[in-house]
C-alpha cells in the first residue's frame, strides 16, 4: 500500500510559482515594443521601394504597350495620363477608330504611387506608325512616381524607347 504523504511547505510554494511574474510580464513586452520600434520603419521603407518598383512596371509597361500597338497595327496610338491612371489607346480599321489597348491602370490606388509630369513632359504622348514619338521632343521626357519620402524617375526617348533605371533629374 502507498502511503500519502500531506502537502509539505515546498510543494505549495512551487504551485504558487506556476505562472509568470508582473515583472517577467513587463520585461517581455518592453522588449517587443524596443523590437517593434526597431522594425517598422525599416517595413515602411521597403514597403515604399516596392511600390515605386511596381509603379515603374506598370508605368513601363503602358507606354511599352502604347509604342507596340503602334507598330503592330501601323497606325497612331496615345498614352494618355490623367492624374495618377494611365491608358493606352489606338487608332484601327478602315474608318480609324480609337481602341482601348490597356488601363486605365490607376497607379495610386493599385501601388499607392503618385505620378508627377518633370519639365513640361505631356500628359498625351503620341507615337507613330513606326513606333517614334510624335511631335518628336526636344529632349528626354521624365514623370516622377513618388511612394511615402521615396522617389523614381521614367525616362522615355525620343525615339520613344524607356530608359533603364539611373536617369537622372
Amino acid at each position: 500500500m502507498t502511503q500519502v504523504r500531506p502537502f509539505s511547505a515546498s510543494d505549495r510554494s512551487r504551485q504558487r510559482r506556476l505562472g509568470f511574474t508582473m515583472l517577467e510580464l513587463m520585461l517581455v513586452v518592453a522588449t517587443l515594443a524596443v523590437v517593434f520600434t526597431m522594425v517598422v520603419p525599416r517595413m515602411t521603407i521597403m514597403r515604399d521601394g516596392t511600390a515605386l518598383r511596381a509603379g515603374r512596371q506598370q508605368l513601363s509597361a503602358a507606354f511599352a504597350a502604347a509604342r507596340a500597338a503602334a507598330l503592330q497595327k501601323g497606325k497612331p496610338s496615345t498614352l494618355t495620363l490623367t492624374g495618377n491612371k494611365a491608358s493606352v489607346t489606338v487608332l484601327s480599321g478602315l474608318s480609324s477608330t480609337s481602341v482601348k489597348v490597356m488601363g486605365p491602370i490607376d497607379l495610386l490606388n493599385s501601388v499607392g504611387v503618385t505620378l508627377t509630369p518633370i519639365g513640361g513632359a505631356p500628359t498625351t504622348v503620341s507615337y507613330n506608325a513606326r513606333g517614334l514619338l510624335t511631335p518628336i521632343p526636344a529632349e528626354v521626357l521624365k514623370y516622377r512616381l513618388s511612394a511615402g519620402g521615396r522617389a523614381d524617375t521614367l525616362c522615355i526617348t525620343p525615339a520613344g524607347i524607356i530608359l533603364k533605371k539611373g536617369c537622372t533629374l
